[in-house]
């Protein structure tokens, strides 16, 4: 299924306003970071992303009618949740060394809209391990497709970014995995309204 025919089809299940998209790196190493609010991210990310996107996602999703084959035509990495998945980080590190752009849900969960979790530290090893961009960007209303009649959909992009360097900034010359990870979901919780932003409010 192409990424235009994905389009279509998302668009009649909601009415998707895609902004700034255009801010991802046309080429290198890219990490593509969002908040994590649906099943229908991946998807919706994909879609109205100018480069093609490997996504980073729990393995149950590959068995899943419909979103599972859209999962798999993006590329996606599948992980096993609660596992130290060697091969998965392999793999994305071999992409990214290949100038590629993976997509990461760095909260390893869905939020469902209630706010942004706890971020986990593997995004922060991957960009360190990689020297990958960061290009934030911000998902809101996709919780509600499937349940509400064409929901309003946003998608953000914000401004790429050094994950080191930003880290450095704030907490000196070498921060922790965990502060450049929070570092990171500051900058997606920056494009998103207050009542997503959860604990990075």
């Amino acid at each position: 299924m192409s990424q235009t025919a994905v389009a279509g089809v998302l668009h009649l299940l909601a009415n998707i306003q895609a902004r700034d998209m255009d801010r991802c790196p046309p080429r290198g190493p890219v990490i593509l970071a969002s908040n994590h609010v649906s099943y229908f991210d991946i998807p919706l990310i994909g879609a109205w992303t100018p480069r093609t996107t490997l996504f980073f996602s729990k393995s149950e999703i590959k068995r899943w009618p419909v979103i599972g084959q859209i999962a798999t035509r993006y590329g996606t990495i599948f992980v096993r949740r609660g596992e130290s998945d060697r091969q998965a980080v392999r793999e994305t590190l071999t992409a990214l060394g290949n100038g590629q752009m993976v997509g990461v849900f760095p909260e390893g969960t869905r939020s469902r809209g209630q706010g942004l979790q706890p971020t986990l530290p593997g995004i922060a090893l991957l960009a360190q391990r990689s020297g990958a961009t960061i290009w934030p960007v911000a998902v809101t209303g996709s919780e509600r497709m499937g349940t509400w009649r064409r929901p309003t959909v946003t998608l953000t992009g914000g401004e790429p970014f050094d994950p080191l360097a930003a880290a450095r900034e704030v907490h000196g010359h070498k921060p922790t995995h965990q502060q450049v990870a929070d570092t990171i979901m500051k900058r997606v919780a920056a494009l998103l309204p207050e009542s997503y932003r959860g604990r990075y409010g």
